[in-house]
């Protein structure tokens, strides 16, 4: 598994920063009162995990 875990951390890193902008979004169309910040929030939350899923196991299969 070594092979895929640049992989990983490139793609953990994607998904991890990607959930952070939208959990920012999220309170900020959440201060506005306008529709969609749910799913910015829930979706923000959901990226963040799993990115930051991926780079638990770059980080343990690297340790």
């Amino acid at each position: 598994m070594e092979k895929y875990g640049d992989l990983r951390f490139i793609i953990g890193s994607f998904f991890f920063l990607s959930g952070i902008v939208l959990l920012v979004l999220a309170f900020t169309v959440a201060s506005q009162k306008t529709y969609g910040h749910e799913l910015n929030l829930y979706g923000g939350l959901g990226i963040t995990l799993f990115g930051a899923f991926m780079l638990w196991l770059h980080r343990r299969d690297k340790g």
